[in-house]
């Protein structure tokens, strides 16, 4: 993480090295919340890589040690009074940290960089599934070690492996079973960006779209765009030759966002058998199978043969003498076997602790003070989670509304719906509003949300219109006008949606939704017909 300006000199003199921890018994909603992402260790750059992460990594074992043999007894508001052992689950970080913290060579570009397995450059080219390729185990790292003490001084790995990891003295944990993988800095940030310069650059040779024309695309897109507007994409000012990534580079949440809504902004303008266009929807279906919040075992079954797919339909596009599918590509086959052991892959995104790096940079932004700015930024986070504690910030079931009014039950159009679900009679009080806000999640009227799936599996939407309170105890619910879902768009990657006359209206809390994320109606416009089509974040069932 860097706390100063990197455009200055020195810049990177105080880069900080983060290690945060959560507690992986609660619900990926909670754990996204930045009170339940503590701070574990704060130290500088220059000391990791002088030093290694042994000092870190000593304190934090001998920690670990004690909480899984003794553990910590004490007066819980759940449990009562019990004692709670401790262990560590897994670990997740960028590739490069990952592989430098477990002992692992940093090298890319040979084979044996990967952690899970054995696999080789060359291998990696022509192999598309898990199985095809050897796994690492316990005993056969416990080889790999022992042959690299038994070889010559000049032998830098074995197999891979450069030295042994201090994790491996925690009760239950191993590093070649950790079963986690940063799908922010392989999918995101890594393998998104690459092949959308393939794609762009290919669309622009072969249907004589413009650079021009795909920016003052996304600019109108985000001009009449309600949802992810802080995660508007960069400019494009360059396409490089196909292997490389948009110029300029972009954060994770931009590239998912340029990701999303490419192809309703110029899918009007590509022809739908294109074959840059159709492997651009082969990876918005990718995409959205790995951010998925829950699976089931087909579902991770359907994963592995896509993932396959989608790595030999790069190959026969792009792939040649300078063009050739990376490490992180390879990373994708492990995806599968990591969410049958380890669960839904967003739950161990580094996202939510990247977000978090924003609190260090503002204060010491604030401090600009660099003598022991670790010591300061550790202080200053202390104080922050007491806060947080205090005030409950940690819970994420905080709701408000803002700009309310009181009115009169039936002065609302949806009046009927109101006296029939919650027996209150015309003349009474209701508080109405425009804006509802549940923890760090904005909720406006015209805003789309997926209510659940028909019988046949197709998804339910509603319009948000109106937010109402009936009780008088500050319990906002949410109204909303369901539409009728006509079909999936496969050239837009969205589900096309009508309203129906007479409307269906109903009241819901907002837990109650599929997903709580809330959606942008895009309406395209024909010549007779007016279509009006929904993107889901991500796969929802």
């Amino acid at each position: 993480m860097g706390v100063t300006n990197p455009l200055r000199s020195h810049g990177s003199i105080h880069n900080v090295g983060v290690f945060y921890y959560t507690i992986k018994n609660l619900p990926p909603a909670f754990n996204s919340c930045f009170a339940n992402v503590h701070l574990l260790a704060l130290c500088y750059s220059h000391d990791l890589s002088v030093h290694g992460f042994e000092p870190v990594l000593n304190a934090f074992v001998t920690e670990m040690k004690e909480l899984s043999t003794a553990g910590m007894t004490g007066e819980f508001p759940v449990f009562g009074t019990t004692t709670v052992y401790c262990s560590l689950c897994q670990v997740t970080c960028d590739n490069l940290a990952l592989n430098k913290m477990f002992g692992f060579i940093e090298s890319f570009s040979c084979s044996y960089f990967c952690t899970v397995c054995y696999a080789s450059s060359e291998q990696i080219q022509v192999w598309y599934r898990e199985e095809q390729f050897q796994r690492r185990t316990v005993d056969q790292y416990n080889k790999d070690i022992a042959g690299l003490q038994t070889a010559k001084q000049s032998r830098i790995h074995c197999r891979g492996v450069k030295s042994s990891c201090k994790l491996n003295e925690i009760d239950g944990f191993h590093v070649v079973d950790n079963w986690s993988l940063d799908v922010m800095h392989i999918v995101l940030e890594g393998i998104v960006s690459v092949e959308l310069g393939c794609i762009l650059h290919g669309l622009c040779e072969d249907t004589g779209l413009t650079l021009e024309r795909i920016n003052s695309a996304i600019n109108l897109l985000w001009g009449k765009i309600t949802v992810d507007k802080t995660h508007k994409p960069a400019e494009i000012s360059r396409l490089q030759e196909p292997g490389h990534s948009i110029v300029p580079s972009m954060k994770a949440v931009q590239y998912w966002a340029l990701l999303k809504y490419l192809p309703l902004a110029i899918g009007c303008d590509v022809p739908c058998d294109n074959r840059h266009w159709e492997f651009l929807l082969h990876l918005s279906l990718l995409v959205d199978l790995i951010f998925a919040p829950r699976f089931t075992h087909g579902m991770v079954l359907y994963l592995a043969e896509i993932i396959a797919e989608h790595l030999s339909l790069f190959v026969a596009l792009y792939s040649n003498e300078n063009i050739r599918l990376r490490p992180k590509h390879h990373l994708l086959v492990h995806l599968p076997t990591v969410v049958l052991k380890s669960g839904p892959l967003i739950g161990m995104s580094c996202m939510r602790y990247e977000l978090k790096n924003s609190f260090f940079k503002r204060s010491a932004h604030i401090v600009c003070n660099f003598t022991n700015i670790c010591r300061t930024l550790a202080y200053r986070h202390q104080q922050h989670a007491l806060h947080s504690l205090l005030s409950n910030s940690h819970m994420r079931n905080v709701v408000s509304a803002s700009g309310h009014a009181l009115l009169s039950a039936n002065s609302v159009a949806f009046c009927d719906v109101l006296i029939s679900s919650f027996g209150i009679a015309p003349t009474d009080m209701i508080a109405v509003a425009d804006r509802m806000s549940v923890a760090t999640v904005q909720y406006k009227k015209g805003h789309f949300m997926m209510l659940c799936r028909d019988e046949s599996g197709d998804p339910v939407f509603g319009k948000i219109i109106q937010f109402v309170s009936v009780s008088g105890d500050g319990k906002w619910l949410v109204v909303v006008e369901r539409v009728q879902t006509t079909a999936f768009i496969v050239e837009f990657h969205a589900f096309d949606v009508v309203f129906v006359e007479p409307a269906t209206v109903s009241v819901c809390h907002v837990h109650e939704f599929a997903d709580h994320r809330p959606l942008y109606c895009h309406k395209m416009f024909g010549q007779n017909t007016t279509r009006h089509l929904l993107r889901l974040p991500c796969h929802i069932f």
